[in-house]
């Protein structure tokens, strides 16, 4: 290992884009040597052999694992005190990775939590991390307005759309962050980019609020457990749902762009947007569902409507039901904490909202990857750790 190779610092590290920062980072991406040292900073308590990171080698970045980095209720003077107390090597940090997020039930309180963690981090970094040169962060779709239905703007989403129409902006978290991250930069040396996926494929070893790969992994697990081989199970959502376009992110193409963007300062920095999907071109779960299914040895059909609509449980209502069968089985639960909300996401997502890819080819990042690929591999990952029932 490189001693002059870079610090990364990932801030949310066993969320759901987090983990898979840390997992390439560790993973020698881009090059063996460009990073020296992995901080993994994470809230609630997680043992490193339960990350299903790399194991540690000579030629894997060194990693320090953090827990207890609790942003939601400190201020920038207790930030840094926990920061310089807990994170060896803090002035060396060269590259930031925000991954944070609080849910609050009320949008605008929301917006208030979010940016003011975010604000106690950006403000310990600037008084500890002398060395620091780019800071990501992510935003996502809500900022094209697909939590509008219907939409607002007219797909393939690009960078330059918006605003959204006022009533919308002000329970939007990013541009208040972007607004706290143009203030802290300014006048110093690094700089920042803000990276957009929509639907994020990935595995966390801990559980997440909004997982939808963990969601639809237990459910479609304990499908085949109860129903059987070759079941037929209906996409949860309406038709519409099931025939709209959409281009989902892994965790893994996310953090590639991520760590890219902070090696390319000039292609990527100055609060740049990028979208980020696996591929270009978009899909739907008419093309995506049946492949699902039959990674559990299940037939994905078409969504019921209608009348057969109400025979069928959605996926939590499902996993409710019987989870108990997997546990019988000593299965660990993957507690996904919204997984009612994420029962609505075949229903109203119902139009076409696939991003455009065209910037972030034009800034120089090319890799691509099959989504199916990046479904089976977080599937893989959650079975490998017991979170689901083998198939």
């Amino acid at each position: 290992m490189d001693e002059k190779g870079k610090h990364a610092l990932v801030f949310g590290a066993s969320g759901l884009i987090g983990w898979g920062v840390v997992d390439q980072l560790l993973s020698n991406y881009p090059t063996q040597g460009t990073f020296a040292k992995v901080t993994a900073l994470v809230n609630r308590p997680l043992d490193v052999r339960d990350s299903f990171w790399p194991l540690e080698s000579p030629r894997r970045p060194d990693l320090q694992l953090v827990s207890g980095i609790n942003l939601a209720d400190v201020t920038v003077q207790s930030a840094t005190e926990l920061l310089q107390t807990k994170v060896k090597g803090i002035e060396d940090v060269t590259h930031a990775f925000y991954f944070v997020y609080k849910y609050e039930e009320k949008p605008e309180d929301e917006v208030q939590v979010v940016c003011g963690m975010l604000e106690c981090a950006v403000g310990a970094l600037n008084r500890l991390s002398p060395k620091l040169e780019f800071l990501v962060f992510p935003s996502g779709t809500k900022a094209y307005g697909i939590q509008i239905p219907g939409g607002v703007f007219q797909p393939p989403y690009k960078e330059s759309m918006g605003p959204l129409p006022h009533a919308y902006q002000k329970t939007l978290n990013y541009p208040f962050m972007r607004a706290v991250l143009q203030e802290a930069s300014m006048g110093r040396q690094w700089t920042w980019c803000d990276i957009r996926p929509d639907a994020v494929i990935g595995f966390v070893p801990n559980g997440s609020a909004f997982n939808l790969t963990a969601h639809w992994a237990t459910y479609l697990s304990l499908y085949r457990l109860i129903e059987g081989p070759n079941a037929k199970v209906p996409f949860p959502g309406s038709l519409a749902g099931y025939n709209s376009l959409y281009n989902e992110a892994s965790a893994n193409i996310i953090a590639r762009l991520a760590i890219w963007a902070s090696l390319h300062t000039a292609e990527a920095g100055g609060g740049q947007i990028f979208n980020i999907a696996d591929q270009a071109k978009p899909e739907s779960m008419r093309e995506r569902w049946p492949k699902l299914a039959a990674y559990f040895g299940l037939e994905g059909v078409s969504p019921f409507e209608g009348d057969q609509e109400g025979e069928v449980l959605k996926p939590s209502e499902y996993i409710k039901k019987y989870q108990w069968e997997a546990e019988k089985l000593g299965v660990k639960s993957s507690p996904v904490f919204k997984g009612g909300f994420l029962d609505s996401y075949g229903f109203y997502l119902d139009f076409d909202r696939q991003l455009s890819l065209d910037k972030v080819r034009e800034a120089g990042f090319e890799e691509e990857v099959d989504p199916n690929v990046s479904w089976f591999k977080a599937f893989e990952n959650f079975k490998e750790a017991g979170m689901i029932i083998g198939c």
